[in-house]
């Protein structure tokens, strides 16, 4: 738990809400604006895969998102609905994601993230980390 709380200090909030493609696409733009300088924002992400060029243009970095839907990688459609899990403090526009603070359907009262975490790697023990493919460097 010791380990699970230093990457989890802030007692975050599990949040679920709902935005558009495009919104989600800039969510995208915003979380690798700022890679080369290791910025903490990067997008970690799940029920979909992206690629990005870490030496692009500000703002056009992200290329080739596709969501899954009914088993299936399909293209990211900008005016589609998609629900999102995330932490209560970027739905609420930290580290730049601003766009979340208008989302809708928002429920951001879940659960602390750390225990989440303990709770899954308590179930799934030993966890064995893997890299899932879901984010692709240019």
């Amino acid at each position: 738990m010791g380990e699970i709380l230093t990457i989890l200090p802030f007692q975050n909030t599990l949040s679920t809400f709902r935005v558009s493609g495009a919104t989600l696409l800039a969510a995208l733009e915003n979380g690798v604006s700022q890679v080369e300088e290791g910025a903490g924002r990067f997008p970690q992400v799940a029920g979909l895969t992206y690629a990005f060029d870490p030496v692009g243009t500000v703002g056009k970095r992200v290329s080739d998102v596709r969501v899954l839907h009914s088993g299936r990688a399909v293209p990211l459609d900008p005016v589609k609905l998609y629900s999102v899990v995330s932490n209560n403090y970027l739905r609420n526009g930290g580290d730049g994601y601003k766009m979340f603070k208008t989302a809708q359907d928002v429920y951001d009262f879940g659960p602390d993230l750390a225990d989440i975490v303990a709770e899954y790697m308590a179930a799934h023990a030993p966890y064995q980390p893997y890299l899932a493919g879901r984010i692709i460097e240019k």
